[in-house]
């Protein structure tokens, strides 16, 4: 599986990684600035000087330049462009923190290609996934939820509120501040598409 990692804007640091580094817009910037190497920079480059966007060329392999008039996001246009050359699994730093309006664009982006992207911050680890079978190992991240961009019928067990084959709408938030019980808990997506929230408090 190719899996590569798109780094969105400078408020979130992205760890070193093995994986490919895709730098979009002003998170290309920052990775440029740490001398970090990316495989491709994604963006329309509006918002970096023309000096700034010499250091990004610098330390990318490739750059796409987008047309600064367009109807999709930077972050929509970059994980399009990746799924649709080689890359499996997408992990996303810098979805949140910053303008709210691109924030739900990038949950949604994350509802529209479950089990593809990942959106990953300090307090959060946020994915959609399809119907099937999944083990969920507790980690550093307390808290487990559960919502339904659609309609979905699920199942949890090894949870401290447990669910058999429970349908959930868009309107449902009971899935809000579950959690793994053990060392592992299972969910069943047997329905449509849910998106899980793996969270903790701000340290």
């Amino acid at each position: 599986m190719a899996e590569c990692v798109l780094v969105l804007s400078m408020s979130e640091k992205c760890p070193a990684t093995t994986r490919d580094l895709i730098g979009v817009e002003r998170g290309a910037l920052m990775l440029a600035s740490e001398h970090r190497k990316m495989t491709l920079a994604v963006g329309d480059f509006d918002s970096v000087t023309d000096e700034e966007r010499k250091l990004i060329e610098e330390y990318a392999e490739d750059v796409i330049r987008l047309n600064n008039v367009k109807d999709d996001s930077d972050s929509e246009a970059a994980i399009r462009y990746v799924l649709s050359h080689g890359y499996d699994r997408v992990y996303v730093y810098g979805a949140f923190g910053g303008r709210l309006d691109h924030e739900i664009v990038n949950l949604r982006l994350a509802a529209i290609f479950p089990n593809q992207v990942t959106l990953v911050d300090d307090q959060n680890v946020v994915c959609a996934l399809k119907k099937g079978s999944y083990q969920l190992k507790r980690n550093a991240f307390t808290y487990i939820s559960f919502f339904a961009p659609e309609k979905a019928v699920i199942s949890l067990r090894g949870m401290k509120y447990p669910l058999y084959r429970k349908t959930m709408t868009y309107a449902d938030l009971f899935g809000l501040s579950n959690e793994i019980k053990d060392e592992e808990g299972i969910l069943n997506v047997h329905e449509g598409t849910i998106l899980m929230i793996q969270s903790r408090d701000k340290k």
